[in-house]
């Protein structure tokens, strides 16, 4: 045997060690990522602001194991509904910058799941916590309502269509609708305390997390 065929043979098996080592470290962080997601949602409900909420440790470098599980959707969807439960849709208060920019990061967050997400049942969420935001706003603003009150109806209108099995949304479009009307809002439409995980509550734009994905 040739020097040369010698070393294509230890080349061919040190590769195939290499892909061998990787493909278990990748499904390490595949269970890894799995578990970050369970007991994130879990934790979610104490301690919403925990920036190591849904960031496992990964063996397998340069974020290899995010991108090939494609969970990035599923994290940045979590993190928008994080923003949302910081924005502090319960308080009236309009004139605290750090509330607006807040409430403006949630809103920025949910429209990019809206115009970038590949799968149609998280735009719908996201389009319709964009309605929750925005009839939350309806109550407590006082300028351009009108507006606010058509992109709040587009937007619920839109979740609806991307998935017609979205009741929240459907619900809380009727509320928009009985707005127009100058009906009052119930307490439920405002939805302050969306979860990350699940379908969510009537009107609420929450769930239970660790469901829904």
């Amino acid at each position: 045997m040739t020097i040369a065929r010698r070393s294509a043979l230890a080349g061919g098996a040190f590769g195939c060690i290499a892909l061998a080592v990787t493909l278990a470290l990748l499904a390490i962080d595949a269970s890894r990522w799995q578990d970050a997601f369970t007991s994130g949602d879990v934790r979610f409900r104490a301690t919403p602001a925990d920036e190591r909420l849904w960031r496992p440790d990964e063996l397998v470098p340069f974020a290899a194991g995010r991108k090939s599980l494609a969970v990035q959707d599923d994290v940045d969807f979590r993190e928008a509904v994080r923003a949302l439960r910081e924005a502090d849709l319960e308080d009236a208060v309009i004139s605290d910058p750090e509330v607006a920019i807040r409430r403006n990061e949630a809103q920025a967050r949910l429209e990019a799941i809206v115009a970038r997400d590949t799968d149609d049942s998280r735009r719908s969420r996201a389009a319709g916590l964009l309605g929750v935001l925005g009839l939350a706003r309806f109550v407590y603003e006082t300028q351009e309502r009108e507006a606010l009150l058509s992109a709040t109806i587009a937007n619920l209108t839109r979740a609806i269509a991307l998935d017609p099995r979205n009741d929240e949304a459907k619900y809380n479009l009727e509320l928009a609708y009985q707005r127009g009307r100058g009906l009052e809002l119930t307490e439920a439409s405002a939805g302050s305390n969306a979860a990350p995980g699940g379908q969510g509550s009537k009107g609420a734009g929450a769930g239970q997390p660790g469901s829904g994905y």
